[in-house]
């Protein structure tokens, strides 16, 4: 076997509560996850002599505790907490570890809605939408109004996840959202492309003809429509789709080969899912 990971400390029986997201966790382990992947999120108060008493009294992990308990009220405890729990613990490579402190040190002058922004932002970026929402919900009820830049970013991407989510109407909203909060043609642009999924293409055009000021905007919508098209002609699905409907209309067997598709879809995604949890705690 390969990348076997011995556990530290006890089990605990009475779980710490981070009451931030509402989570219990039981091991040293589940601590190192948990930081590495919120870290950015949080700042020098997480350390506290709860926390401290926990590992030493619950984890049996008594050397650790005492340098912990330590680290309270003191400048750059979450960092020190990591470089411990690097250096005792392990869990994480070295390079990993440094890096989260590094990034910590570069969120330091940020808000909490900032930090949340980059969380949010990273689960959009990997397609987990729904996650993304949540977040960037959290932060709308945590900003004041007049945050403008930050509330129509979050707008605008919260646009992008229900677009991804093919809820091309609410898109539309969050877009025009972004738009009246922050004008900027980007987020315009993106609510016209929305509303052309989803409106019917009379309803779409009437849309246009009532706003005089979209003409220029709408533009850049074909635009972008056309540029689509012609890289999906270019997609190897869309190439062996075409090929498939070449030998339908020569009479070949047209379900086997799309069996034969299927099964090479169905691997695709084993394989993805296979690599995606081989990192996970």
């Amino acid at each position: 076997m390969s990348n076997v990971l011995l556990c530290r400390g006890a089990y605990s029986k009475t779980p710490y509560y981070l009451k931030d997201d509402c989570i219990n966790i039981y091991c040293i382990e589940e601590l190192c996850y948990y930081l590495y992947h919120n870290a950015y999120l949080l700042d020098d108060s997480f350390v506290t002599g709860d926390l401290a008493d926990w590992i030493t009294k619950d984890l049996e992990l008594n050397e650790l505790g005492r340098e912990v308990s330590k680290l309270c009220s003191r400048y750059g405890a979450l960092s020190r907490l990591i470089d411990l729990l690097k250096n005792e613990i392990g869990y994480y490579s070295d390079d990993e570890w440094q890096a989260l402190i590094d990034n910590i040190g570069s969120n330091d002058g940020l808000s909490l809605a900032q930090r949340r922004k980059i969380r949010a932002d990273g689960f959009l970026e990997a397609k987990r939408y729904g996650m993304a929402m949540d977040e960037y919900e959290l932060i709308l009820k945590e900003t004041r109004v007049t945050e403008v830049k930050l509330r129509a970013g979050v707008f605008h991407n919260l646009g992008v996840c229900a677009a991804g989510l093919f809820m091309y109407e609410r898109a539309s909203e969050y877009f025009e959202r972004a738009y009246d909060t922050y004008a900027n043609t980007e987020s315009y642009v993106s609510m016209l492309s929305a509303k052309k999924l989803y409106m019917p293409p009379g309803d779409y055009l009437s849309f246009l003809a009532a706003h005089k000021e979209s003409y220029e905007d709408s533009l850049e919508v074909e635009r972008r429509f056309e540029d689509m098209e012609e890289k999906w002609k270019r997609d190897p699905s869309s190439l062996f789709i075409n090929e498939l409907e070449e030998k339908k209309s020569r009479g070949n067997d047209f379900y086997s080969e799309m069996d034969a598709l299927t099964e090479e879809v169905k691997t695709q995604y084993r394989e993805q899912i296979f690599r995606g949890r081989t990192g996970g705690f």
